[in-house]
């Protein structure tokens, strides 16, 4: 078997010769290419060889939203500049009702982008957010799902391809327009006109799930990024679950399977996954670098759902032992063996000072596994 058949028999709760086995390999794959780092032979469409010479499926790679968006009297401005090898970009939405104004700046070290100041602050600049999702027009993407049909027969048996919708409202607020803090502190100010934007962003989402049911791809992946330190089991429970539910009614009717990405804390969230009707809890993240201990991610989920992760990110990096990934992997085998719904991955992405022949190893040590 290859790794997206025996992923979609987890899926399925059906039997697979041994365990299926992805790998996030995005952000140590862009270090690379940023760097000048990468291997030729890898550039291109030659990522599909680096996954089937590691041995494992790719999952992020493939996913991509399959709708275009434009504004009605918005204008939407980047600005950007680069001092001392910092690159900072202000992005500026321009409404006949006021600004919202967001700066976000580049790390080299990190390769990663920060926000530095979020759009969203006051009563007001919920206004302007209020005004710019009534104000979107969005139509299906065509050449999106010509690309998915492409992506679908040339990585077939190595990966699954996903349409990705945005972030839940709420969580849009968090990582996207207000930050953490600021969310919170709108919520508890300025209950009504939050609550009312929540809406107001839930029901703009809906041609782009419109368009998601169409979309040739069988996944849908919602890549909330939710640590449950700070969403807390309140706020899962008034605004992810319901939002959660109403999808997943819309998305099982056309046999969509949804993964849902978990890749903080887990306590106080997980417990309640379930009941939320996705499929999937994905990139799982547990002890050291979580909050449950790899053994016990099961008990906590409960039954009757995927399970996708337990490997942390921070195992592939060369400031820590390969017995360190070693050890965490054999508790994974012993605790699941035989347990048809745990998908094994690296909870959250290999980093860029990843050492990448530690998944090599991991597939080496799978595969030795036989279930049959």
């Amino acid at each position: 078997m290859l790794p997206a058949e025996r992923l979609y028999n987890a899926f399925k709760n059906k039997k697979s010769d041994t365990f299926p086995w992805f790998a996030d390999l995005t952000y140590w794959y862009s270090s690379k290419l940023r760097s000048g780092t990468l291997p030729e032979k890898y550039k291109g469409e030659g990522l599909l060889k680096l996954y089937q010479e590691l041995g494992c499926g790719a999952h992020e790679e493939l996913y991509g939203p399959v709708v275009k968006i434009k504004y009605r009297n918005i204008n939407v401005k980047r600005y950007r500049t680069e001092k001392n090898g910092t690159i900072t970009e202000e992005i500026v939405y321009y409404t006949p009702i006021g600004e919202l104004r967001g700066i976000r700046k580049y790390s080299w070290t990190s390769f990663s982008w920060a926000i530095t100041q979020y759009f969203v602050k006051d009563y007001n600049d919920l206004r302007i957010l209020q005004y710019i999702y009534n104000n979107i027009e969005i139509k299906p993407n065509y050449e999106a799902y010509e690309k998915q049909d492409k992506l679908i027969k040339m990585w077939d048996g190595w990966g699954i391809v996903s349409s990705l919708p945005p972030r839940t409202p709420f969580a849009r607020m968090i990582i996207e327009w207000a930050g953490a803090v600021n969310t919170f502190r709108l919520y508890y100010r300025y209950r009504e006109i939050f609550d009312e934007t929540i809406k107001v962003m839930e029901k703009a989402d809906d041609p782009i799930y419109d368009a998601i049911l169409e979309a040739p791809a069988d996944f849908v992946y919602f890549g909330e990024n939710i640590s449950s330190d700070i969403v807390g089991t309140k706020f899962f429970l008034k605004y992810y679950k319901p939002y959660y539910i109403k999808r997943a009614s819309q998305l099982h009717k056309k046999n969509k399977m949804i993964y849902v990405h978990i890749d903080g804390r887990l306590r106080g969230v997980l417990e309640y996954v379930r009941e939320t009707e996705v499929d999937c809890a994905q990139s799982l993240t547990p002890s050291p670098a979580g909050d449950i201990e790899v053994e016990k991610l099961r008990e906590v989920a409960g039954p009757g759902i995927v399970l996708w992760g337990g490997l942390p990110g921070i195992f592939f990096s060369k400031n820590y032992t390969e017995k360190n990934l070693i050890n965490i992997l054999q508790k994974i085998i012993k605790t699941y063996s035989s347990d048809n719904m745990f998908i094994i991955g690296v909870a959250d992405q290999v980093p860029p000072d990843g050492d990448i022949k530690r998944v090599k190893l991991v597939t080496e040590i799978i595969e030795k596994i036989k279930r049959y």
